[in-house]
């Protein structure tokens, strides 16, 4: 590889960087309907032959851009190491960590992109393969929250799941009625339960 190589990769790498990032915001500002290449190319201040060399498809695109925000999220939380060593705060910790990514940037994106493949054959068959990837990072992710002792209890699949599903449903509703997440008055319910299946025998 020459000198002059890596400086093109590495301002290739900065532009698809920059196209990724102003995707997810277009989607989760204007949503799927006004997030088209157009508009996603103007916001990432780039050309349109610069834009289709990296994404040749609008979906391929727009499925690229949030899946790359939520993986980094993903990862950066679970290299988190300093968790309380008390079993019932490890606990609250680890159902407060995981309902704030709820109210990140990529769920909004995620959420756009879901309710357009409900209609949307190519967008939903793109979708499906990166969401059961990305359900198992956020699985292998929500384990590191809570520790290997409680993960290791017969109850935490359910718990797990039932957390994720619930959080889900619950985050929707901030969609119409803006509060402060962290002032959700479900957060005492999800730790009662969670401490309820795993903290027994």
């Amino acid at each position: 590889m020459t000198t002059s190589t890596r400086p093109e990769q590495e301002r290739s790498r900065q532009a698809k960087r920059r196209i990724l990032d102003a995707a997810v915001r277009v989607l989760v500002d204007e949503g799927y309907a006004h997030a088209t290449t157009l508009r996603i190319q103007k916001e990432a201040g780039i050309s349109r032959g610069g834009l289709l060399h990296h994404f040749p498809s609008r979906d391929e695109l727009l499925v690229a851009a949030v899946h790359h925000l939520a993986a980094e999220r993903v990862a950066d939380l679970g290299s988190r190491t300093d968790w309380p060593d008390d079993p019932r705060d490890r606990i609250a910790e680890a159902v407060a960590t995981m309902w704030a990514t709820y109210a990140q940037p990529y769920f909004w994106a995620s959420v756009e992109l879901w309710v357009a493949a409900r209609s949307h054959e190519g967008l939903r068959e793109a979708l499906l393969p990166e969401e059961r990837a990305m359900g198992a990072m956020v699985r292998a992710s929500t384990d590191t929250f809570f520790g290997d002792d409680l993960a290791a209890h017969s109850d935490y699949p359910m718990v797990r799941e039932v957390l994720n599903t619930s959080m889900r449903g619950v985050a929707l509703t901030y969609a119409i009625e803006r509060r402060d997440p962290a002032d959700d008055p479900h957060l005492g319910s999800w730790v009662a339960l969670a401490e309820a299946a795993l903290l027994s025998e």
